[in-house]
């Protein structure tokens, strides 16, 4: 495509003369986090289904987590936008991860996520990530408010996940000691492997896009403090959602952390089209 010219600019829709209305800017995109993250043993066979060659189950194929998450985020031509319109660098997800392999390396995929923003769920997608809009609630202690407790062992927190009109997700971690960012137990940490996937707009072809992707990340740091803790985790019915296949058969435990990064890109390493 000749961008030069092209009369309509932008990194994604909409696209417009000046460019400036995307939902999304071009990458590096820059991330801070808060995480609440239930560990937990799930149907292998269930999790195998979320899998086509040449992604292949993880070392532990039973083994997955629910993850409640509070996001900050700019891309790099907006850096200032926290102070422009901070409700495009805010938002709040929960996610079901599950490790997988790719060529005997071992990673993990995203296999349902619900997120309460357009402009994460747009950016999503052209990453690999399966989101849908919902809404996400997760436990928040502010350190001047008397009547509640600074984070440490003995203290809750707790996570919900919903969608239109139906909870979905809860989670929940008692936290017991402090560990340190090495003691998170995988796939936490492991690369993130993807599957992009866009339909073609001609009835009965092919998908324009399905490929697997890594995703990558620089300047990767984690906050001072991880807590761990002892878990619970509740998968509700839905008459829409396919999530209640990966439902928990046994907690393992739960993680509460703040983590930063920035993502420059990704690598196609596979296309099935």
């Amino acid at each position: 495509m000749d961008k030069d010219n092209l009369k309509i600019k932008g990194y994604s829709y909409p696209l417009t003369p000046g460019g400036k209305s995307s939902i999304v800017g071009d990458f590096p995109w820059h991330y801070g986090t808060e995480y609440l993250n239930i560990l937990y043993r799930t149907d292998p066979e269930a999790i195998a289904a979320y899998l086509p060659y040449p992604l292949e189950p993880g070392p532990e194929p039973d083994l997955a987590y629910a993850a409640f998450s509070r996001w900050w985020s700019v891309w790099d031509e907006e850096k200032a936008m926290p102070s422009v319109n901070p409700e495009r660098t805010q938002y709040m997800e929960a996610a079901i991860w599950a490790g997988c392999s790719f060529k005997n390396s071992p990673g993990q995929i995203c296999l349902h996520i619900w997120v309460d923003n357009d402009f994460s769920m747009a950016r999503g997608w052209f990453m690999g990530f399966p989101k849908k809009l919902g809404q996400i609630y997760m436990t928040a202690y502010h350190p001047l408010n008397p009547a509640m407790p600074e984070p440490g062992p003995g203290v809750k927190m707790k996570g919900i996940a919903a969608a239109h009109g139906e909870r979905l997700l809860e989670g929940t971690l008692n936290i017991r000691e402090r560990v340190s960012p090495a003691d998170l137990p995988k796939p936490m940490g492991l690369p993130l492997l993807h599957i992009r996937h866009f339909p073609s707009i001609e009835k009965g072809a092919p998908p324009s896009v399905m490929e697997l992707v890594s995703l990558g990340a620089d300047d990767y740091r984690y906050g001072n403090v991880v807590w761990k803790g002892v878990g619970d985790l509740r998968f509700f019915p839905s008459e829409i959602e396919e999530h209640m296949l990966l439902a928990p058969r046994e907690v393992l435990g739960a993680y509460h952390f703040t983590s930063g990064y920035s993502f420059p890109g990704g690598k196609v390493l596979h296309s099935w089209v």
